[in-house]
Formats: structure tokens, sequence, C-alpha cells
């Protein structure tokens, strides 16, 4: 179950990154706090998984997870600047 819902977080996450080069600076302002809001999100639960230690599969996908929430942090503080 946890790694269904670190699959579904990535992929919104990846979802969320590729429409960030499709909208104006206007438009993008209107729908910022949701994409923070989830990018901080999926960032703490994949690190709240590392933390509890569960299988292999998991921690991978969670390392995953944070890289992409990475990502997306660090694309919205480029294109925001």
């Amino acid at each position: 179950m946890r790694i269904i819902i670190l699959v579904v977080l990535a992929a919104l996450n990846v979802f969320s990154i590729f429409q960030l080069g499709q909208y104006n600076s206007g438009d993008l302002i209107a729908l910022m706090s949701i994409r923070i809001i989830l990018a901080v999100i999926t960032f703490m639960l994949s690190i709240a998984y590392i933390l509890v230690r569960g299988s292999r599969p998991l921690i991978v996908m969670s390392i995953v997870t944070v890289l992409i929430a990475l990502a997306h942090i660090g694309l919205i503080i480029y294109i925001n600047l």
C-alpha cells in the first residue's frame, strides 16, 4: 500500500513538472500553492518512509520519490526567480 501511495505521488509530481513549462507567469502563480503543497507533502512522506525502514523496494521507491519532489521544488524556485 505504501509503494502505491509513493507511485501515485511521484506520478503527480512528474505530471506537475511537465505542466510547469506550459503556463505564463500570471497563470503559474494561481496554481503555485497547490504545487508547493504537493511537493512538500511528497517530500516529507517519502522521508518518513525512509526513516521507518520498511522493505527494500519501499526504501528505493522513497528515495526516487524524494528526488522527484526535490526536482519539482527546484523547478518551482527556478521558474519564480
